[in-house]
């Protein structure tokens, strides 16, 4: 790997995160002028969302931390700090009970819950050329297009996303008019839990083919 090819996923220092100490020679904070820094600071400051965003986001994050949140303990602090009440929920069709749950858990604590399941207007898969067999529920396609534009008709003040399929879930923020936050990330294999793919990646897992190729690049060195 070369010089030019490392970013921040390579890096084993994290100066950043202080400010102080030594930054690897690959290191995009290093790199950046004061004029960058400057203009990214501002571009923050000339949005009164973002720097609203940045602000509650900050502050629920300590408490998240001190009282051991969980994401959807953290969500609701921020949806109420936002000043959010009307609460859209994209979700898979595979997921019905998760979302399900999550819509009680927000009227419990005052939201507005409206919901769109995936599979919202049943457009068959063949209209986009795509096999009946690739994906749950048959011949019926998924439509994230049409799940943002319910939300927005509904006027929903922030969407969540449970369980959408990789691909429809990026569809679904791009169209969606509200601002979008994950809460479930779907992984059939590991009961939504994808960051265990990770880890067991390293160890001697199944999961451990996932680095097979880079192993062999290092055995080869």
């Amino acid at each position: 790997m070369t010089l030019e090819e490392r970013s921040c996923i390579d890096c084993q220092v994290q100066a950043c995160a202080t400010g102080k100490g030594s930054f690897p020679n690959f290191c995009p904070t290093e790199a950046l002028s004061a004029e960058a820094v400057e203009a990214s600071a501002e571009r923050y400051e000339q949005d009164p969302f973002a720097i609203k965003v940045m602000q509650v986001a900050s502050a629920v994050s300590v408490d998240a931390f001190a009282e051991r949140w969980c994401r959807v303990e953290e969500s609701l602090a921020f949806f109420k700090h936002m000043g959010w009440k009307r609460i859209g929920i994209a979700s898979c069709a595979g997921l019905k009970e998760e979302a399900g749950i999550f819509a009680k858990i927000l009227r419990a604590k005052g939201f507005e819950p409206y919901g769109v399941c995936c599979k919202v207007a049943s457009i068959p898969k063949s209209r986009f050329d795509a096999p009946e067999n690739c994906c749950d529920f048959g011949a019926v396609s998924c439509n994230p297009i049409m799940q943002a534009q319910l939300l927005e008709e509904a006027n929903t003040e922030a969407n969540v996303v449970i369980g959408l399929c990789v691909g429809h879930d990026m569809l679904f923020g791009a169209y969606s008019a509200a601002p979008v936050t994950t809460l479930v990330v779907k992984d059939r294999a590991l009961f939504h839990n994808s960051v265990g793919g990770l880890y067991a990646a390293r160890g001697s897992s199944f999961y451990g083919s996932l680095l097979k190729e880079e192993r062999d690049r290092e055995c080869c060195k």
